[in-house]
């Protein structure tokens, strides 16, 4: 049996933190986990194989803690039998917030008013307008722009008009996007949990007093929090829907205390809760993968005997 983690080689010319820290806490346990950008994997359909750059084949007696959002390989990993921790499928809604709060959202998860825009080919031109404006007239300003793809909040911005509700549009050319009642009580604060397994593992409350997004990136600080008995429910009721083995539940706070959810990560980074809370969430992670991989193998040894 081989571990290993799988990061994305065009995003990071290095091995991002997320990767070196994961491997630091499993050569803790003694486990040697083998960090490989996804670009020196060659991934095969006919035949059915993913090989290293030596020519090694990872098979089934693998298994690999996926720091990536390319989820044909992850896919592919699975196809051949090699345990995925986060699971392709877990990544590739997460990583589509329309997705993402499609799926709650039919579960009955509280988030913000969300309306997805429709879908273009080539690139947005005027029958967006009709859509426009009937989103602006249920939601009302300000209003949030989303691409549905994005991370660190780059892709977030706050609009005020119609005027700049159309220039955000139309900037966005054919790339997907929702928008989002302000959730005004809440602007430059947020609350997250970071799952782990069956638990909370570590929980931080992000503030910025310059910009509604309270993401550390966008010049945010954070501090310590302590979830609630209902919030820690929510978090974990958010992966068990998304099929996450961890990841991070980003809350908002309503003017009445209650909490919506924003946002679930699948890949959401390490550096700043560790630094913040002092839990090494690597440490937490790779533990639940070892511990799932150990019951894995002991169950496969019983049916053996």
């Amino acid at each position: 049996m081989a571990g290993y983690v799988i990061y994305n080689g065009f995003w990071n010319a290095v091995p991002p933190d997320p990767a070196q820290r994961m491997a630091e806490a499993a050569a803790r346990h003694g486990v040697t986990l083998t960090v490989l950008p996804n670009t020196s994997l060659l991934m095969s359909v006919e035949p059915l194989r993913v090989s290293r750059a030596d020519g090694a084949a990872l098979t089934a007696d693998d298994f690999v803690l996926f720091w990536d959002k390319d989820t044909r390989l992850a896919k592919v990993l699975e196809d051949v039998g090699v345990r995925v921790y986060n699971p392709a499928r877990s990544v590739e809604i997460c990583d589509d917030k329309s997705e993402t709060h499609r799926i709650l959202s039919a579960a009955g998860i509280p988030q913000p008013e969300t309306v997805l825009a429709p879908m273009t080919y080539t690139e947005i031109t005027a029958p967006i307008e009709p859509f426009l404006a009937a989103a602006a007239e249920r939601l009302g300003f300000p209003l949030v722009v989303k691409e549905c793809y994005g991370s660190f909040g780059d892709q977030v911005s706050l609009v005020h008009t119609i005027e700049e509700l159309r220039e955000r549009a139309y900037a966005m050319e054919s790339r997907p996007f929702l928008l989002q009642r302000f959730v005004c009580e809440a602007a430059g604060e947020d609350v997250r949990l970071y799952v782990v397994g069956d638990r909370v593992a570590a929980a931080m409350r992000r503030r910025s007093d310059g910009d509604f997004r309270a993401n550390l990136r966008q010049g945010g600080t954070a501090v310590p929090y302590e979830p609630t008995v209902e919030e820690i429910a929510l978090a974990l009721r958010c992966c068990r829907l998304l099929g996450l083995c961890f990841g991070g539940v980003d809350l908002l706070h309503t003017a009445d205390g209650s909490a919506l959810v924003c946002e679930v990560n699948s890949n959401a980074h390490l550096a700043g809760i560790i630094a913040c809370t002092g839990v090494d969430v690597a440490d937490e992670i790779v533990s639940f993968v070892l511990r799932t991989e150990a019951a894995i193998t002991e169950k496969g040894t019983g049916q053996n005997e």
